[in-house]
């Protein structure tokens, strides 16, 4: 003899399944929003790079040593070339993300990493707010 249990099992499943039709008059959902929804906060701050009059002052080759300045030198390349749209770096890249002050900008690398450079008399700081990683990059004459 089978389970009684077991004839209920269409019925049960039918009822789960059974969706209310738009000539019923039914809807799926809510008619109102749930009281614990997030709500979607939308960033005003939009980084405007119109001006960018800070970042190119300080265009030009930058290099760990004077071999590094040196174009003709193949081997050390351990320098970087900023211009008023971003800084190139052994054939990479970085765009200007957004200016942060008069002498510290923040670029986006194609990956999308942040990275932060700092100029200050002369000089170019990479990674300016790491000591382990930071670099002093000299101006190139």
């Amino acid at each position: 003899m089978p389970d009684p249990r077991l004839l209920f099992l269409p019925v049960i499943l039918a009822a789960c399944t059974e969706l209310p039709s738009e000539d019923e008059g039914g809807t799926i959902g809510y008619d109102q929003p749930a009281a614990i929804a997030p709500e979607l906060q939308l960033s005003t701050e939009i980084n405007d790079l119109s001006d960018r009059s800070a970042l190119a002052a300080h265009e030009g080759r930058y290099g760990v040593s004077a071999a590094d300045c040196d174009p003709d030198n193949r081997y050390m390349t351990e320098y970087i070339d900023v211009t008023d749209v971003g800084f190139a770096y052994r054939g990479s890249l970085n765009t200007l993300h957004s200016i942060d002050g008069e002498a510290r900008f923040t670029f986006s690398s194609p990956g999308g990493a942040r990275e932060t450079l700092a100029f200050q008399r002369g000089s170019l700081l990479r990674w300016p707010d790491n000591r382990a990683k930071r670099t002093t990059y000299q101006r190139c004459a």
